[in-house]
């Protein structure tokens, strides 16, 4: 032990760690933490994606369009309704329990984590619940095999919306790298290698039931163990067993942020959705793969988000402007030297992307992969700036930008999916959230360079 301290000392203090101390800052200092925690929030993130992206790969030929159309379809609708069965607690848990810890207010710890705990429970079970009922009572209007993973989707809500909320906890407690490894990277392994199981014993992955189910099995595997890090992570950093309540603070806050959220998935999910509606499962699963793709771009803009989700929030509350200028400027930086490499390989390469890895029958999504990858381009060089309304206390303003852009979504996707299929969906996501970072940036520019930093 004694002799890798010494290396330790050594590298810190040859030329090397000098530079890497000018680049990254000194060990315990708070660039070398952000620096440590977006590298390391990337490569999870990186993994996570390339997980997804995999996934979609596979499924793609085994299933062939139409049966991964129904497992996209359902993919959505589970995605949907996670946000309004988490209740806004995910990003509440982040910065509450920071906040908390930096207090020693230990009892209001426990007593937020069980108030979340039980009501996003509550929550899930009671849209699946709905969602099963509606869907039994409109089941003449669906096929059998969507009825089939509709009602999967709805049972797996509970799995998704538990594990969010734990790996949000973590993330409070100063455990990023374990709170993003537990929920974004668990489930979509644990679930690869459930596939390769039903490959070896069943033959294969036939129907999109049989996908949805197997993604059951990986997300209680992954909540289980997340559920484990937690309970470890309270017993090691939280001083007392006492438990405080807070609940009308806490609710008006998950109120907000659920609003917020809300709004948000409409962008998010209203191509796939309008598509099925409108079209086909075929051009359901081609969005689907476009959008995807294209999702490769930002997600060094993703990883910045999380890793300087809390030092947004602790930077404005000690109003150290210069810092907060700086630490935004970098991530703008990283968010948009990752996405270059995508960005160009999407616009000039697309369909023989598309062709390689999804095969032929996909090559049709080329298009619809350029228009998202271009807006996607400019979302990166905008950087954190949503985060940052988020953190400062501005939900106000980030939900004004997410409202017009909703509106915007909903209203061109409308019309160009009627004219254009699937290209007309890409558009439509491509002129909302063009107007929601256009706003988002005046709104953020205002908080780091107008008027001394006040709450809402």
């Amino acid at each position: 032990m004694t002799e890798m301290k010494a290396l330790g000392a050594k590298v810190f203090t040859d030329r090397l760690g000098k530079t890497l101390i000018r680049v990254v800052g000194k060990p315990r200092s708070l660039r070398f933490r952000l620096a440590r925690d977006t590298v390391g929030v990337m490569v999870i993130q990186a993994l996570s994606m390339g997980l997804s992206f995999v996934i979609s790969v596979v499924l793609a030929r085994l299933l062939g369009v139409r049966e991964f159309g129904f497992y996209s379809l359902a993919m959505s609708v589970l995605g949907l309704l996670v946000v309004p069965a988490t209740l806004g607690f995910p990003q509440l848990l982040v910065r509450e329990i920071a906040a908390y810890r930096v207090k020693g207010e230990w009892g209001l710890i426990r007593g937020l984590l069980r108030f979340a705990q039980s009501i996003s429970l509550l929550a899930s079970l009671g849209i699946a619940l709905l969602g099963g009922l509606v869907l039994w009572v409109l089941s003449h209007r669906f096929s059998g095999e969507a009825v089939r993973v509709l009602t999967l989707a709805f049972a797996a809500l509970p799995f998704w919306a538990l594990l969010q909320l734990h790996g949000a906890s973590l993330r409070g407690f100063e455990q990023i790298l374990a709170g993003q490894w537990v929920s974004t990277v668990m489930r979509p392994l644990g679930f690869l290698i459930l596939v390769g199981a039903a490959w070896v014993l069943l033959g294969g992955v036939k129907d999109a039931s049989l996908a949805l189910g197997l993604h059951i099995v990986a997300a209680g595997i992954a909540l289980a163990f997340a559920l484990y890090l937690l309970r470890n992570q309270l017993h090691r950093s939280v001083l007392s067993n006492a438990v405080s309540q807070d609940t009308a603070v806490w609710t008006r806050s998950a109120l907000s942020l659920i609003f917020l959220a809300l709004l948000n998935l409409i962008p998010q999910h209203a191509g796939i959705l309008m598509l099925g509606w409108m079209r086909s499962p075929e051009e359901v699963g081609l969005y689907r793969v476009a959008y995807q793709s294209a999702f490769f771009i930002p997600f060094g803009l993703t990883a910045v988000n999380i890793a300087l989700a809390p030092t947004f929030a602790q930077l404005y509350a000690i109003r150290d402007k210069y810092k907060l200028q700086r630490v935004m400027i970098a991530g703008c930086a990283i968010a948009s030297a990752c996405a270059l490499p995508f960005f160009l390989l999407f616009t000039i390469k697309g369909a023989w992307f598309l062709r390689l890895f999804f095969g032929e029958a996909f090559k049709a999504s080329a298009t619809a992969v350029a228009v998202i990858a271009g807006v996607q381009m400019f979302n990166a060089l905008t950087g954190p700036v949503e985060i940052l309304l988020i953190m400062t206390g501005h939900e106000n303003k980030a939900t004004l930008s997410i409202g017009i852009s909703s509106a915007v979504n909903l209203i061109f996707n409308m019309a160009l999916i009627r004219i254009w299929g699937v290209n007309g969906a890409a558009m439509a996501f491509a002129a909302s959230l063009a107007a929601r970072m256009f706003l988002n940036l005046h709104f953020g520019v205002a908080i780091l360079y107008g008027q001394p930093l006040s709450r809402r």
